[in-house]
């Protein structure tokens, strides 16, 4: 079998750049992040549901949540943060190309950290510093199912570093500003369809990552001591992942065609954007024990997608995935039982990224619902916070064609939800 002028050009050509080589005779780029508010993982002051986010601002995590917020803060402090996420998700399969039935079983406990940091710099200046997850999702569908040609395994990771500056501009107006760094990790592995008769399955695995610089700003007005609004802005980053796709257990005949489309060793950059988050919100206390939060973020996912290249004897179809803008809401209450001891509640809707229509199974997001409670006391010398969060991630309806190498899929999650108990530990100094 020999590859076709025509689409060993077109391989070569720019038309092709920034795509990533994925699976069998098929490329799959997730040349697409969930953005730093996709709330899988979202983090900052995760709260009852990810509530106060913006408005809230009575802590060090204010450094990456809501930047002019940290003015509030008179006292060095730091805070600690740690995450326990458990997810589980089953894939059913309707209908299919290959025989193969339904996705595994995918359920794993993840551990994700955050650390912050707020130092006066004077009596109207606040210096703040951040490093944590702010997002990330992924899938194992296993290595036998229907769908392996166009998905075995995906992932994408997220890791921010920021550093901020707040002015205290007047006695109830204040400004915060300053650069982040975004970190960037993808991984996907697929099963490969080799060529000859009865050979059995190949597989194909790319691990691309990348770093980008953007910004951020924050204002926060203080209508009464009791009554506060705050916005804050995250520009896009757009980082250059870099990757070389590794082959595995091809047949002759496979490997031939993808050596002679430099298919086989060759690194891939991919260009893609982060979108940006505009977030606001509010925080009153209705008395000395009752406060109630409530936020808005709007994600501009409509900025990137996922881009599948399906490759055949003598052609190439390239397709992108239309991504719309998201939108979260949250509201939160807080009872203050008693001086060192007070309890919250929250709940969250995340809108769908995109239509049943567009969804693929590289990245299969819906709208999320969550509800989560919390609690605040003193432990030993910190100030200890611990939320417990339930999250449903929707049934990710999709159907999708890949092409005669990796066949088409339709079907829906049975189960999507995840759990996250989260421990914060804050310290003054």
């Amino acid at each position: 079998m020999e590859v076709s002028d025509a689409l060993r050009a077109r391989l070569r050509s720019r038309d092709c750049r920034g795509r990533s080589l994925i699976p069998g005779m098929a490329v799959l780029l997730l040349a697409a992040a969930v953005t730093a508010g996709y709330p899988l993982t979202a983090r900052a002051d995760l709260g009852a549901a990810f509530s106060g986010l913006t408005a809230k601002a009575d802590d060090a995590t204010s450094a990456f949540s809501s930047p002019a917020g940290i003015v509030r803060l008179d006292r060095p402090e730091v805070v600690v943060q740690t995450s326990f996420a458990y997810t589980d998700a089953k894939f059913r399969v309707d209908d299919a190309s290959f025989e193969g039935g339904n996705a595994d079983h995918d359920n794993e406990v993840l551990f994700v950290p955050g650390l912050f940091y707020v130092h006066p710099l004077a009596d109207r200046w606040r210096l703040g510093f951040s490093l944590n997850v702010p997002s990330g999702i992924g899938n194992d569908y296993g290595k036998n199912w229907s769908g392996r040609y166009l998905a075995e395994q995906s992932s994408l990771a997220f890791v921010a570093s920021s550093a901020v500056v707040a002015w205290q501009a007047s006695d109830k107006l204040s400004l915060g500003a300053g650069p982040y760094m975004m970190y960037t990790d993808s991984k996907t592995k697929a099963r490969v369809n080799n060529l000859l008769p009865d050979a059995p399955d190949g597989s194909v695995r790319l691990e691309e990552d990348g770093v980008a610089f953007g910004y951020t700003l924050g204002a926060m007005y203080q209508f009464t001591g009791a009554t506060r609004v705050a916005a804050s802005f995250r520009s896009s980053v757009e980082p250059t992942l870099e990757g070389t796709p590794s082959f595995s257990n091809l047949d002759p005949l496979l490997r031939e065609v993808l050596a002679a489309a430099d298919l086989l060793g060759t690194e891939v950059d991919v260009d893609f954007k982060v979108p940006a988050i505009v977030q606001a919100g509010v925080y009153t206390e209705l008395n000395d024990r009752w406060s109630v939060t409530g936020d808005v973020l709007w994600i501009n996912m409509s900025q990137f997608g996922i881009t599948r290249i399906a490759i055949e004897q003598d052609s190439i179809t390239v397709r992108e995935d239309s991504f719309r803008d998201s939108y979260m809401t949250t509201a939160g209450v807080t009872y203050q039982y008693r001086p060192d001891l007070a309890v919250s509640a929250g709940a969250m809707y995340f809108t769908s990224p995109i239509s049943d229509g567009d969804r693929g199974i590289g990245l299969p997001l819906d709208r999320i619902f969550g509800v989560g409670a919390g609690v605040e006391t003193p432990c030993a010398s910190f100030i200890c916070k611990v939320n417990l969060n339930y999250f449903d991630l929707g049934d990710g309806d999709l159907a999708e064609d890949g092409g005669p190498g990796t066949g088409s899929i339709a079907g829906s999650f049975s189960k999507n939800w995840a759990v996250m108990l989260d421990f914060q530990f804050r310290r003054r100094f």
